[in-house]
């Protein structure tokens, strides 16, 4: 009797920009011991991917897992499998570039082990019924994905017996069907319940076929598995079973799974893996399907009507958060502009070759959505994404001879941004919101100083009342599935959320009441007596390159009435400086307004919160906490400067009249892998002018911005006003 078929394939990535020591923890605790054991068993076949960022690790620390993958080949135990090299979601990036990130990955593989990739590894199995076209045209035969997808068709479980065939436009390939069943179970059930559920497959269905497919990091790398996985020997005892029961179950590659002869037709919907659409949920309606599904399994009804129940959609994750759309929309752009140069320069090599290798880079998935793991929320990852769209930017922009501006619809949103260009800085202005300077990139250091993330209420934050804290968990949750168990890094975490209800941008323009002190501005939870921040400004095209003159007739809202308010806000650019200006004027059209509190926002992310080589001074002057997530008061210094003497750069802001400046930090709370954490995404610098304003005499107030290498800051930025006390807060 033919034998029940077993198919495994394991996943295995890192993400671009990830720590050294996240690399190396990974391939110590998950990587290689999953594959050294694995080698013991010889009657055992899996399939293998791994993204081209975590190869290029390994072939530089670790040769001997190069030659552990190599004889496992040889043996014909072990089959690579290729995929996007820097890890994308496919459907978000251009066909050119799914076909370069794949072509690049089957080129390594060859390259190193001799190898021509067949099957393909899905990234987070996002898929749209567009791509059979473009992974044909890349040499794609098959790929292993959801039976999520097949379910949401109107399948049932039982119906996935094997391979399906799939199309676009006529260009044919076959759909492996894994099993969430055996994603749940492996390694979280006991090896007993995987092989009966195996056995009760095989006996309805002899001679076919079940698929698992699914992330490596979960065999050492998540919470407690490596001591479930390893030292008590579940991984193991799971490897003898399968060879012990080879007389009705063979256990192969997805290779081989992918020529028997397939069982159907069929067209999947736009999907992903059903953790995946929850998490692109808003997160009222993220709780919502919570509460769905639990009545349905409390009802009885969730095995039969389950299938019609699911999330959202993975491009939801840019409108979501603005700041993945933003991202997104300028990784877009750089992939454009060098499909043009190419067009225009199709013999030319250097420096587009340089250039699709950042922004392959820059397509890596991970900070472009959220969910169980940190993702966006982890702004190194984000950071090195702007790391790569800068670099690749930058060898596609030769030396401006004059500031370069432009008008374009950047985000999508359908209002246009101004795009503005020197030999210093990439910066987009953005009228319909506030005339905020929505990012500034750091041309040299290949850095975006304004890459800050805006606080959200999520829809698993009602959960951290209940969370436990990491290293007081039961035995009986130490092999929980990710996720179902609830931990927590630190204790009063709930005390620190906070919902922001605007977007952290730079010159955001409030004017906040008399009661808000810093602590109120912290928390989020102020009001305003402007309509400066949310609304549009008009924006004249034309003038001089280098200057962007926004204007709002707006008002203020005073006890006495509404008081109509006119703000002229002008930034300037030169095309070698390392400075801009920003000049504002109030103007009070119709009365005289006093007792106004103006307040110019800032907000910028040089990464660690809580180094010693990252700092703030005001006016030349360190303060006794000056760590970059210290919440700090002053009065009458003229300057505030973030500094970074790792990565030597400055931040500086000066406005030319004294004030007040407030440092606040800015702190979210996300859910990652293992556990509940505060996660630093910036620091707020707000200069706050009490005014007073004569109607038809304008406020006038400019402010100097510099961003660059600590020894060309101007030494007038290090001028001073009169000391006051720091505020201890």
């Amino acid at each position: 009797m033919e034998k029940f078929k077993l198919a495994i394939g394991i996943h295995n990535h890192q993400p671009i920009g990830n720590f050294d020591s996240v690399f190396k923890q990974a391939h110590k605790l998950a990587y290689k011991p999953f594959l050294e054991l694995f080698e013991k068993f010889d009657k055992l076949k899996m399939s293998l991917h791994q993204s081209g960022i975590l190869w290029t690790w390994q072939g530089e620390m670790d040769i001997k897992y190069f030659d552990l993958v190599q004889k496992l080949i040889y043996d014909e135990r072990l089959e690579l499998m290729t995929g996007g090299f820097y890890e994308p979601i496919l459907p978000m990036i251009p066909d050119r570039d799914k076909h370069g990130q794949i072509e690049m990955l089957s080129r390594y593989l060859y390259g190193q082990f001799g190898v021509d990739p067949t099957g393909l590894w899905l990234t987070e199995r996002v898929w749209e019924p567009h791509l059979p076209k473009a992974l044909k045209k890349a040499g794609v035969e098959y790929l292993p994905i959801d039976d999520t997808h097949f379910i949401y068709t109107g399948m049932e479980p039982d119906d996935l017996k094997g391979v399906f065939l799939t199309e676009e436009e006529g260009a044919v390939v076959k759909l492996l069907p894994i099993q969430k069943k055996l994603r749940y179970r492996i390694p979280f059930g006991t090896v007993e319940k995987v092989i009966d559920e195996l056995k009760r497959q095989a006996e309805k269905n002899p001679g076919g076929l079940a698929v698992y497919a699914d992330d490596g990091e979960k065999f050492g790398v998540w919470p407690k598995t490596h001591r479930h996985c390893y030292t008590d020997g579940w991984l193991e005892e799971f490897f003898t079973a399968l060879s012990d029961n080879s007389d009705w179950l063979e256990v192969i590659t997805l290779g081989q799974a992918a020529v028997t002869r397939p069982v159907g037709r069929v067209y999947l919907p736009t999907a992903s893996y059903a953790e995946m659409l929850h998490w692109s949920l808003p997160a009222k309606a993220f709780v919502e399907y919570e509460e769905f599904e639990k009545w349905l399994k409390e009802s009885g009804k969730l095995e039969r009507y389950g299938r019609f129940v699911r999330g959202g959609h993975w491009r939801s994750f840019l409108a979501k958060y603005e700041e993945v759309n933003m991202m997104h929309k300028r990784m877009l752009h750089v992939s454009n502009k060098l499909e043009q140069f190419i067009r225009q320069n199709p013999t030319r090599h250097d420096p587009f070759d340089q250039a699709r290798h950042h922004l392959y880079a820059a397509q890596c998935n991970c900070p472009y959505w959220h969910g169980v793991f940190g993702g966006l929320y982890l702004a190194h990852i984000r950071s090195a994404i702007y790391s790569n769209i800068i670099s690749a930017e930058n060898l596609l922009t030769p030396e401006l001879e004059e500031v370069q501006k432009t008008m374009v619809d950047y985000d999508s949103d359908g209002h246009s941004e101004v795009l503005v260009t020197t030999n210093k800085f990439y910066a987009i202005i953005k009228p319909s919101y506030g005339g905020t300077l929505v990012e500034l990139d750091n041309r040299e250091a290949a850095f975006s100083i304004t890459d800050t993330l805006t606080r959200r209420l999520e829809g698993y934050h009602r959960k951290l009342a209940t969370a436990k804290l990491d290293g007081d968990t039961t035995e009986s949750d130490e092999t929980e599935s990710i996720h179902d168990l609830v931990l927590t890094k630190e204790t009063g975490l709930n005390k620190l959320l906070a919902e922001d209800w605007y977007l952290r941008r730079c010159f955001v323009d409030h004017f906040i009441k008399s009661d808000t002190d810093i602590n109120k501005f912290a928390s989020g939870k102020f009001g305003d007596d402007g309509d400066f921040v949310l609304e549009p400004w008009q924006y004249s095209p034309g003038g001089d390159a280098g200057t962007v003159r926004l204007k709002r007739n707006g008002h203020l809202w005073r006890e006495d009435g509404i008081k109509p308010l006119t703000i002229v806000k002008s930034y300037y650019f030169q095309k070698d400086s390392d400075v801009i200006s920003v000049n504002y004027s109030l103007t009070a059209e119709k009365d005289n307004i006093s007792g106004i509190r103006f307040a110019v926002e800032n907000n910028f992310n040089l990464l660690a919160g809580h180094a010693d080589d990252r700092y703030i001074t005001f006016g030349g002057v360190r303060p006794e906490n000056s760590f970059l997530d210290a919440v700090n008061s002053h009065k009458g210094f003229t300057s505030t400067i973030l500094n970074d003497d790792w990565g030597k750069l400055v931040i500086a802001v000066m406005p030319d009249r004294e004030g007040e400046v407030w440092q606040v930090p800015i702190f979210t709370i996300s859910l990652s892998e293992g556990g509940f954490e505060k996660v630093y995404q910036g620091t707020s610098i707000v200069n706050i002018f009490d005014i007073s304003l004569k109607k038809g005499v304008p406020f006038e107030v400019s402010f100097l911005l510099f961003s660059g290498k600590p020894e060309n800051l101007p030494r007038r930025f290090l001028a001073r006003g009169q000391e006051t006390p720091v505020q201890k807060l």
